[in-house]
């Protein structure tokens, strides 16, 4: 497979056995055989990506100072503002791979329940209060619908996912209904001169969540994904369309049998000016923190040992960040 699958998963929900069948299988293909797909049917309306689109323009366009007063002091990846420079995307081991040429922001569920679950020691990390930057109206509420309608297409698409593996529709359901999932507003300046040799907009990476669900521009210089047969192809979605990709916990959770996949964010071309400014918003779907991750009963074959052992949804998503902050020291 050599581009990016576009699939309607609007039948799912109101069409017959056919239908949904058709869908699930079309969704198992993709993610079995590039991890990457993008989907339409999504019924988000287009007003709140449109408010969520135009509030991220305005956070950026916020004084540096301004957008530096959101940030984390400990700069975990985990709440408020990133600055540009401020990422290593493609470092692996010991290798430390030049800066990303972007800047972000990132916030994660609102309106927590005063529940020990979110309020316990352990579980800090994952519901960390959001960080916001001086008062500018309307986007804490534009940021909140966005997350809120990102949050009700997640259950439906957990819904896809779970027939994909031949499981009941279900069988995800109490494993997401206290998650964690975050939402990263990035930003991808226009290049006023040509990045030194091996600088990308974001270097070439997997993620390590559940799965990622990401609204991005069709401008120059975009998401590139690897494929099999070692090439790289462009991601270029419809119009308010989303690209999903599988993370490193949905390919443990299922034995390896969907593919966690290598991405990356190229610059542009050298003539593009100002119109490769680009504004790309991640969420990243993070299951329950005490989610047991161990492998799915129909992606092990009768007397197959697991190929990796179980873990806490929690404590794998706080060691990787850990990995990830100290990369950027």
């Amino acid at each position: 497979m050599n581009d990016i699958p576009v699939i309607d998963i609007a039948g799912f929900e109101t069409g017959d056995t056919t239908t949904r069948g058709s869908i699930a299988n079309a969704i198992a293909r993709a993610v079995e055989e590039i991890g990457f797909l993008t989907v339409t049917g999504h019924g988000i309306p287009k007003a709140t990506i449109q408010r969520m689109r135009d509030s991220a323009w305005t956070l950026f366009g916020l004084p540096v100072e301004v957008k530096l007063g959101a940030s984390d002091s400990v700069m975990n990846l985990n709440r408020g503002y990133t600055p540009f420079l401020g990422e290593y995307n493609g470092s692996t081991g010991d290798d430390k791979a030049p800066a990303d040429l972007r800047e972000g922001y990132i916030f994660g569920p609102f309106d927590r329940p005063n529940e020990l679950y979110y309020t316990a020691p352990e579980a800090a990390f994952a519901f960390q209060d959001n960080i916001w930057p001086e008062s500018v109206p309307g986007l804490v509420e534009a940021f909140k619908d966005y997350y809120l309608a990102l949050e009700g297409f997640n259950i439906r698409l957990m819904r896809v996912f779970a027939a994909a593996l031949g499981l009941p529709i279900g069988y995800f359901r109490d494993k997401y209904d206290r998650h964690a999932s975050t939402v990263r507003v990035l930003h991808y300046p226009a290049q006023v001169e040509v990045p030194p040799d091996g600088q990308m907009r974001c270097g070439a990476h997997k993620d390590f969540g559940s799965h990622t669900i990401l609204l991005t521009d069709d401008t120059p210089g975009g998401l590139q994904v690897h494929t099999r047969e070692g090439e790289w192809v462009d991601a270029i979605p419809p119009a308010d369309a989303f690209v999903v990709n599988i993370g490193d916990l949905m390919m443990m959770w299922t034995n390896d049998r969907w593919l966690s996949n290598m991405h990356r964010v190229v610059n542009p071309p050298a003539s593009a000016g100002q119109a490769a400014a680009r504004l790309s918003v991640a969420y990243f779907v993070h299951p329950n923190r005490d989610a047991v991750i161990e492998c799915i009963p129909t992606c092990r074959r009768d007397g197959a040992e697991p190929r990796h052992t179980s873990v806490l949804a929690g404590d794998h998503r706080s060691r990787i960040l850990a990995k990830a902050t100290a990369a950027a020291q």
